[in-house]
């Protein structure tokens, strides 16, 4: 504070504070402490979003699929590739129970698997669950009906639940969740190269000559491809050109790369192979699918 002597003797007295004496703006410690963790969140959005891209770089179009035309979604060839880059380590010590539930179609069964996994490289944990129901499309439904209970099996159901459980996993680890197609483009993936087929759209001419049997014996033959395939349609559709294949008199082959162009009686010939196949596979205890040879080529036509 500055003091003025009057001529009376009096003192004025200046409240003019000097720069020195000037009080400074107060900043909380709180809002430090948040615009330093804004930083480190933003960093940790970069790096999770250079593993994203880093990941997708690992796989290839024939590694993807487009579900429902698209929904792009990683088969499990790809995902171990990924997780094989990455030093992904799933434990065996998964946890697996059985719910029961009930709803107007009446009562059914699904599997959980619950587990974790833990990348080296990242030095990251994730849990999460894999989920298959006796309604499953591959393994609970015939026709476009739902299976009786007997007629499903259990041990098929129990094991894919693990199978989703582990591709969860892998993609939860690495963030890929939620791909989408423009995230495919970034990392440098022709998608257009990506399969999509609609297995349904394309049966529908085929459907429209068949008998209800051949339209079931159909719909068992798609699904157990994709099976066999491990849910790659492109595989699928290699299997099914193989099992189809039959030769004429002429010694001429003939084969059919869609489900659509098969007449009946080929229709069940290729069945009878293709189920003969399957029912082994479903004897094996790890669930892998085997080598198969070729067998006696059969006239379908």
């Amino acid at each position: 504070m500055n003091e003025e002597k009057l001529t009376n003797g009096e003192i004025k007295e200046d409240h003019t504070e000097t720069r020195d004496e000037m009080p400074m703006l107060s900043i909380s410690k709180e809002i430090v402490d948040v615009e330093r963790e804004v930083q480190k969140v933003e960093k940790q959005i970069e790096l999770f979003n250079k593993v994203k891209i880093v990941s997708l770089k690992l796989t290839k179009e024939k590694d993807w699929v487009f579900q429902d035309g698209d929904s792009p979604y990683l088969m499990d060839r790809g995902a171990e590739n990924v997780a094989i880059a990455w030093g992904i380590n799933i434990p065996g010590n998964i946890e697996l129970k059985i719910e029961w539930h009930e709803d107007e179609k009446g009562r059914y069964y699904a599997f959980v698997a619950k587990g974790s996994a833990y990348s080296k490289k990242l030095d990251r944990w994730v849990s999460d669950i894999g989920v298959c129901s006796q309604r499953d499309k591959f393994f609970g439904t015939v026709g476009g009906k739902l299976k009786e209970i007997h007629d499903v099996d259990m041990a098929n159901i129990r094991r894919k639940a693990v199978t989703n459980l582990h591709s969860r996993l892998i993609k939860r680890c690495v963030g890929l969740m939620g791909v989408t197609t423009e995230d495919l483009v970034e990392a440098g993936l022709n998608v257009k190269k990506i399969q999509g087929i609609d297995y349904k759209k394309n049966n529908q001419k085929s459907r429209s000559r068949l008998s209800e049997k051949g339209k079931e014996t159909l719909q068992k033959l798609g699904d157990m491809l994709l099976m066999m395939a491990n849910n790659d349609k492109k595989r699928a559709k290699e299997l099914l050109v193989k099992y189809s294949l039959w030769k004429d008199k002429e010694g001429k082959e003939h084969y059919a790369d869609s489900l659509s162009k098969m007449t009946e009686k080929w229709l069940n010939t290729t069945y009878g192979k293709v189920k003969k196949e399957f029912d082994q596979i479903g004897k094996t205890e790890d669930g892998k699918q085997i080598d198969m040879d070729d067998k006696e080529e059969e006239s379908g036509d």
